[in-house]
């Protein structure tokens, strides 16, 4: 191997997918108290575009874009917290309109259509229309821009690099890697490590994983596809005609809950799907494991055919379709290692979420707890000066507010799959998911609670450090626990009633339970599991968040977005 390269820096920053990049930028961008840039380096592994499976953004996602633009004058990101606001300013940039979740329960071998749609369909919107509304990222373009932008900024990237040893002194750390048949090695006072799963210091640093105590396990077979046909129009041929929901069912991320599991879908404008199942990783998954090792996309293809046949209008709705690039198989999709930071925060490194844990697609949290991070991250160095490093007690407390959303993200993603498990039992015919969609009301309150206290609060709360997803909110973690022991304890409290008896009294103790969280109008039936956005249970629910009637009527208009 020749000489190579020698960089010197106070903060590098590994893996240059939208979060890293967007770090790299602001610490770039930021001037010390001597009115000095930062010197910040970003390092990737491979080299942009590059593949990765579609993400679907949330309402929580655009506030983190919309204050990280505001404060740091990014503009560009205030552009990708709205669909609106992205197709007018970026439009060579491909997305997908999300206009809320939507969710669909089937039985192998029936048509959706045979299903009662009010039991079997669940829509909740997450915005009024589709200026305001979320995206589907199509992370390939927007990976590739941002990691751009932090050029621009004055970033140091170093592309096609590999890491491969890390060492820590009392005055910094060193890195050593390769790249392109060169050294390189670069000095920083500190490493954040935006590289993901199996990232660099996990392996450098034998970070030990303890995904074992993450309550649910999957596997994911997943891909994008071309000539995927809508659902809506699918079940239509197949003689169904649904009910008018809060916005076009397609245009969403879309959730197909399956008697093996579930499948997500998240359409794209530009005509490709992004889709993939989320199932058990028992039975096959050896087999497969070995064909995606082996590059063998046909075989992948073939079990992926052989998923939909099981389901007849998901057949119907892939019967055209053709993979655009290969498919990715994962024997475990959860992650998660023992710490987000040195113990006691006495080290010179931290991990972004990515790297550090992941649950499971089902509720979009992925870029959203991301950005927030992003957030937190940065604002560990204001008003340092140059060569300074956070204090201890804030790395440990970053660590350990992670771990505590960790936690909260997997227990709800974990009773929500016990509620999918409990409503494929169903007696009957037709599927019914109203023990899903009782425990999916818990998310939406949190997640509608969380959001109309940051738009309507602004002020004089550190949002980023307040815990994503209201996970510290102790009553809802309550109701959590205690919809997870109705769950464990179904068949048990089948003793003289129905299945449909036992779901109808779920249904009927959640309402009652999220009411001081609920500012959204959730868990009422007469919506019919149609939930559109609705101010007026907001504005009737002022005092939960602590706000009057007249405050939050005159804070509507901050709903829109920031400044």
């Amino acid at each position: 191997m020749s000489e190579g390269e020698h960089l010197c820096c106070e903060v590098v920053v590994v893996g240059s997918g939208f979060a890293g990049s967007i770090l790299a930028r602001v610490l770039a961008r930021a001037p010390t108290p001597g009115g000095r840039s930062r010197r910040v380096v970003l390092v990737e592994r491979g080299a942009h575009p590059r593949f990765a499976l579609g993400e679907s953004s949330t309402p929580l996602a655009a506030i983190a874009l919309e204050r990280l633009a505001h404060r740091h004058g990014l503009a560009d990101l205030r552009a990708f917290a709205a669909y609106g606001r992205w197709s007018a300013a970026q439009p060579r940039l491909r997305r997908g309109l999300k206009r809320g979740f939507s969710f669909f329960a089937h039985r192998r071998g029936m048509p959706f259509g045979a299903s009662a749609q009010a039991e079997a369909r669940l829509l909740v919107a997450a915005s009024p229309s589709d200026e305001l509304a979320d995206a589907h990222w199509l992370r390939q373009d927007v990976d590739a821009e941002l990691a751009t932008r932090a050029q621009e900024a004055g970033v140091i990237f170093r592309d096609r690099t590999v890491l491969t040893g890390y060492e820590e002194g009392a005055n910094g750390v060193v890195l050593r890697g390769e790249r392109q048949g060169r050294r390189l090695t670069i000095e920083a006072d500190f490493v954040v490590d935006a590289s993901g799963r199996d990232g660099f210091l996990a392996g450098c640093l034998g970070l030990t994983s303890v995904v074992d105590q993450v309550p649910v396990t999957s596997s994911l077979l997943a891909g994008h596809f071309h000539g995927v046909h809508g659902f809506v129009e699918t079940v239509s041929e197949e003689g169904t005609r649904l009910a008018a929901g809060p916005y076009p069912d397609d245009r969403a991320a879309v959730h197909h809950l399956l008697e093996e599991g579930w499948m997500y879908q998240l359409p794209f404008d530009h005509g490709v799907m992004s889709a993939g199942f989320l199932l058990p990783p028992g039975g096959d998954a050896g087999r497969l494991a070995a064909a995606a090792s082996a590059g063998d996309r046909d075989r992948l293809w073939r079990y992926w055919r052989c998923l939909c046949a099981d389901y007849p209008s998901l057949s119907r709705q892939f019967r055209h379709a053709v993979p655009a690039g290969p498919l990715i198989y994962r024997r475990r999709v959860q992650h998660r290692l023992d710490r987000a930071v040195a113990a006691g925060g006495r080290g010179r490194w931290l991990l972004l979420p990515g790297g550090y844990a992941f649950a499971d697609p089902l509720f979009s949290t992925g870029i959203a707890w991301s950005l927030v991070a992003v957030e937190r991250v940065a604002s560990l160095w204001d008003g340092l000066a140059a060569g300074e490093v956070p204090e201890p007690a804030a790395l440990a407390g970053y660590g350990a507010l992670l771990s505590r959303e960790a936690s909260w993200i997997e227990s709800l993603v974990a009773t929500a799959y016990r509620a999918i498990e409990v409503a494929q039992a169903a007696p009957g015919v037709g599927a019914d998911l109203r023990p899903f969609a009782a425990v999916a009301q818990l998310y939406f309150v949190a997640a509608s609670f969380h959001e109309a206290s940051q738009r309507l609060k602004p002020e004089g709360c550190d949002w980023p450090w307040e815990g994503f997803l209201a996970c510290d909110e102790g009553g809802l973690r309550a109701i959590l626990d205690e919809a997870d022991h109705w769950l464990c304890t179904w068949e048990e409290g089948l003793e003289g009633a129905s299945w449909a008896d036992r779901a109808a009294e779920f249904e009927s103790w959640i309402g009652p339970a999220i009411e001081p969280w609920n500012i959204a109008g959730l868990a009422d039936p007469r919506r019919q599991n149609l939930y559109p956005v609705d101010f007026a249970p907001l504005v009737a629910g002022a005092a939960k968040l602590g706000l009057s009637v007249a405050q939050v009527e005159a804070a509507l208009p901050r709903l829109g977005g920031l400044g």
